[in-house]
């Protein structure tokens, strides 16, 4: 698939997942909640007078809005094409004139170099065809001394098997193609009521317990983008931390630190959320491998 091609199917998919988080308060609250100067391990006003750059900021901006929210002086903010402007002025109203809102790429950035106090470049790189050349591009634009923040698909892991298996069906197979792309909350509940009518009609006790209700509760829209963003992806790619911090290196980032959180979620995941925080751990190794890789890197000073 040329270059062009995954760029264009990759802006569809993700504009279309974005807007539906953007949509809903409570994933949008969650996203926002993502970025923040604990995160980072840095001190409260961080972000304050600081120029920054949110690379591949999304449909809804949600980084850009945590940043500005979290005092930074102005915030750029791009994604592939002009869809960028269908919604994200609308979450940063608030924040007008404290960001530049435009379509670019991050693999061609057009900023000055050494532009930048802080990048941010989360759930991005691993979608491009040059997550090495686009680390590079991402050095360029950061000050010296400055600090680069990104987040990478890792390697290896069950659920990594999985995924890409689903994937590489969702391109050749209709049929399975139309399934994934109908899931939503609203088909969750005609799942669990079509199960729950048959348990009922064979005087399964289970339909009785309250764990029947908690079930349910554990399928949301959130996990139904969760899901689409898995599959319906054109390219994910898979990195070690020693490749990604590699690339760092090359880029002019000698101080790298890991980063973790404990996600908080509404659906099934928060049976996750210990396995993404502790990504060194033997089960969390099992199915997810590498994990979410997410680093944080220092410029060189010159």
């Amino acid at each position: 698939m040329k270059k062009s091609s995954i760029e264009k199917k990759t802006r569809v998919v993700y504009h279309d997942i974005h807007i539906k988080q953007g949509e809903n308060k409570g994933i949008f609250n969650r996203l926002t909640q993502l970025m923040s100067p604990n995160y980072l391990k840095e001190e409260d006003n961080f972000f304050k007078g600081k120029i920054c750059l949110d690379a591949g900021c999304g449909s809804n901006a949600s980084s850009t809005y945590s940043m500005l929210k979290y005092g930074a002086e102005k915030v750029y903010a791009f994604d592939l094409d002009e869809t960028i402007f269908e919604k994200a002025p609308k979450y940063l109203k608030e924040f007008e004139g404290k960001y530049e809102l435009k379509v670019d790429n991050v693999l061609n950035m057009q900023y000055d170099d050494n532009f930048f106090d802080f990048v941010h470049c989360s759930g991005v790189l691993h979608h491009t065809t040059d997550l090495p050349g686009g680390i590079k591009e991402l050095g360029r634009v950061t000050k010296n001394g400055g600090i680069l923040e990104i987040m990478t698909y890792g390697k290896g892991g069950l659920v990594r098997e999985l995924t890409s298996y689903f994937r590489e069906k969702y391109k050749r197979d209709e049929e399975f193609k139309a399934l994934i792309d109908k899931i939503d909350a609203q088909y969750f509940e005609k799942f669990f009521q079509e199960i729950f009518s048959i348990m009922r009609d064979n005087d399964d006790r289970f339909i009785n317990l309250p764990a029947k209700d908690v079930m349910r509760s554990l399928f949301d829209e959130d996990l139904a983008l969760t899901i689409k963003d898995r599959i319906k992806s054109p390219v994910y790619l898979e990195h070690s931390e020693e490749e990604i911090i590699a690339f760092l290196k090359e880029a002019g980032f000698s101080l790298t630190h890991r980063l973790t959180r404990y996600p908080v979620y509404t659906n099934i995941r928060k049976f996750l959320s210990p396995l993404y925080y502790q990504y060194s751990s033997e089960f969390s190794k099992l199915l997810y491998g590498s994990g979410a890789i997410q680093i944080k890197a220092k410029k060189d000073s010159e």
